[in-house]
């Protein structure tokens, strides 16, 4: 059983190795790096002797191996202390008290190397030997193993409640990690001087609380303090359950045995506790993420909260229309749900690749925000392009050079926040999102960033998707443009090349009667025709401004009929009226009745002598691609009884200078479409060639 014991504790010391060497390597530009650093090695050393205790050796050996391990034990506990006082930024408020434990620790040596300490040697279970301790001094000795200890954990609790975000964490981790350590080590060795005998398990625990340690000193990011507690505590409970299970079968062969440290209980024992190791072995990877769940939610459930509301935002990014009001949805709800104290968005100017503020929330009013760029040669930009991840204060002081950190945190401070999140597309940084520390001063955990990373990822992709839609917007009126110029020196040439034919002809005529009739009303006929066309562009290229009012889509209608009642007339026309229902249209009346009089006319052009107009007024539910919901509109349906339009027609109906009228413009529909564009509606089309044309205006209800 000793050798068992001495393989164990073993182990532990070679553990401590990998954390002592991650320790120094990732904080080495720190004072804390290589004293935590050489703190562990004396760590590693004193386990390496006290494993000596173990085995079988001469009295000479043993009492040489005793000295040094408390030669280790002694020293170690000052290291840890003074690589405290460096974490916490204290050394130079507690220098003197790191004197006091330097000096109490050469006095501890030289009192054990002079035989003042180490008496002799003695019979202890489950070891070979231990140390017979001289009993004036063991006070001393064992007051400066604890004291210092004490005071470190004194000042990592007190730093963790003053501090914020990941400091805070992390000396919290430390404080756990600290309280195992003297758990399982102190409190293990303290009770065999007292005649209390407890077996060493908690050699079991140490190994773990190592590998965690060496995991947060090879990570730049803690991991989620909440999923560390929730393991730790997992696996505490289920090695506590197994030893737990074990200890009360020894206790109960004891009391029925005496003799029962024999073989065959020996291997009775160890089959006993392999049996649970192999069933908790199959059972633990299958509850294990529902208890994890558990404990989370118990004790987090604040954070889990607003990650869910956080994730569900992704859904609502889609529905906003334009740029501005997705990154003003982004911000609020990152500063709401999160809170943190401010929310910066910046994207790049595609002109100067300048990075400026584009959506914030939680600054205070009166801050200047004309100074809040980040230009394409800053720092943290090249840092965010090449690593594309998260740039967190707390790791940044530790991972970048000394210069570099000055300029990055001075930059940090202008900005008054904590981190930067890349708003990645396609690879590219298009732009930052900038967050401040958290109010309830935790840290950001590697969940928070990564559900920041995916939402920055989403608000990046749409921005880009609507710079899609506004640079086709932007082409489409460019061709738009292009068909106007094409139209309107198309309508134009003709009339001025017969006012220029005239104005050559005049001189030579000018005594002409007939010719001076003839070119007096041709001329006055060109230019209304031109006046025609560009009053009629003027009309389509004017920005949309609208004075609204609530109208009855019926009484529209009615009116609109009036004014095309001498053309029904003539042409012997029948109105057929169905008014389902007469809702109120929230519109420009005057602007919607030249809407009803250019479809009205164009249905009468449609029509030969004789033949039949409905007009159709109602409530039709509509999809709203934009929002991804449905809305409700009142229709006016104004369809014929002609020959309807032809499928070649009927996609360039609403183009600008289109028509199949031989005295049309072709600017009538373009109008209309774009006056009901105007009040936030739509004009549809239906037809199917020989059965009629109807034209659909959706407008919205008031």
């Amino acid at each position: 059983m000793t050798t068992i014991y001495s393989y164990l504790v073993l182990f532990n010391a070679v553990a401590s190795l990998p954390v002592a060497g991650v320790a120094f390597w990732r904080n080495r530009r720190q004072a804390f790096g290589p004293l935590f650093g050489l703190a562990m090695i004396f760590m590693g050393a004193w386990l390496f002797g006290f494993a000596q205790y173990f085995r079988p050796l001469g009295s000479e050996q043993a009492v040489f191996w005793a000295k040094m391990t408390l030669t280790a034990g002694v020293l170690s506990p000052v290291l840890g202390f003074h690589s405290i006082c460096a974490l916490a930024g204290q050394m130079r408020r507690w220098r003197w008290w790191i004197t006091l434990s330097y000096l109490t620790a050469v006095a501890c040596v030289l009192l054990l190397w002079n035989g003042r300490i180490i008496v002799g040697l003695k019979a202890v279970p489950f070891m070979d030997h231990y140390i017979r301790y001289n009993r004036g001094w063991y006070p001393f000795l064992i007051g400066h193993i604890i004291v210092w200890q004490w005071m470190g954990a004194g000042i990592l609790i007190y730093k963790a409640w003053h501090m914020r975000g990941y400091q805070r964490m992390q000396f919290i981790f430390y404080s756990v990690a600290w309280g195992v350590v003297f758990l399982t080590g102190n409190l293990i060795i303290v009770p065999l001087e007292y005649e209390i005998h407890i077996p060493p398990f908690g050699f079991c625990i140490l190994p773990l609380n190592f590998m965690l340690l060496a995991y947060v000193f090879s990570r730049a990011r803690v991991a989620d303090f909440n999923v560390v507690i929730a393991r730790v505590m997992l696996y505490t409970l289920t090695l506590l359950t197994v030893s737990g299970f074990s200890l009360l079968f020894i206790g109960a062969i004891t009391l029925a045995a005496p003799g029962f440290m024999n073989a065959r209980q020996m291997v009775f024992t160890m089959g006993l506790v392999i049996t649970i190791g192999l069933a908790l072995a199959v059972l633990l990877p299958r509850w294990l993420p529902w208890a994890e769940r558990i404990v989370q939610e118990r004790f987090f459930g604040g954070r889990l909260g607003y990650q869910d509301v956080l994730g569900n935002l992704v859904k609502e990014l889609s529905r906003a229309s334009t740029i501005d009001q997705m990154l003003d949805t982004a911000a609020t709800a990152v500063h709401s749900n999160m809170q943190v104290s401010r929310v910066l968005v910046l994207l790049q100017d595609p002109l100067t690749d300048e990075y400026r503020l584009q959506a914030q929330c939680g600054l205070n009013q009166g801050t200047r925000t004309d100074g809040l760029i980040l230009t394409e040669h800053s720092l943290s930009i090249q840092w965010l392009r090449q690593h594309k991840d998260a740039l967190v204060r707390e790791e940044a002081v530790r991972l970048l050079p000394p210069a570099a950190w000055k300029e990055v945190g001075s930059e940090l401070d202008r900005f008054e926040v904590s981190l930067y999140i890349p708003m990645l597309l396609e690879e590219k940084l298009v732009g930052v999102m900038a967050l401040g520390e958290k109010i309830n001063r935790e840290m950001f955990f590697v969940s928070d960033l990564r559900l920041l990373s995916t939402l920055a990822t989403e608000v990046a992709i749409g921005v880009g998707y609507r710079r899609m839609e506004e640079q086709v917007v932007r082409n489409n009126k460019l061709i738009a443009l292009g068909t106007i110029a094409a139209g309107i020196a198309h309508e134009v040439r003709n009339p001025l090349a017969s006012i220029r034919t005239f104005a050559q002809l005049l001189p030579t005529k000018s005594d002409d009667p007939e010719f001076k009739n003839e070119f007096s009303k041709l001329v006055v006929q060109d230019v209304e025709r031109i006046t025609r066309v560009i009053q009629s562009m003027l009309a389509f290229a004017r920005p949309g401004t609208v004075n609204v009012a609530n109208h009855p889509a019926t009484e529209l209608v009615e009116d609109a009929l009036t004014l095309v009642q001498p053309r029904l007339k003539n042409k012997r026309i029948e109105v057929i009226r169905q008014f389902h229902e007469s809702p109120v249209l929230r519109v420009d009346k005057q602007q919607i009745l030249q809407v009803l009089l250019n479809l009205l006319n164009n249905a009468v052009d449609a029509l030969p002598s004789e033949g039949n107009i409905r007009v159709t007024v109602g409530v039709h539910h509509m999809e709203m691609a934009q929002r991804q919901s449905e809305q409700r509109f009142g229709v006016i349906e104004i369809a014929d009884s002609g020959h309807g339009i032809p499928t070649a027609v009927r996609s360039r109906l609403f183009d600008p200078f289109f028509t199949t009228k031989k005295e049309g413009t072709g600017l009538g529909l373009s109008i209309s479409q774009k006056i009901v564009r105007d009040h936030n509606g739509q004009i549809t089309v239906s037809s199917v060639e020989g059965l009629g044309a109807a034209f659909q205006v959706h407008l919205p209800l008031a």
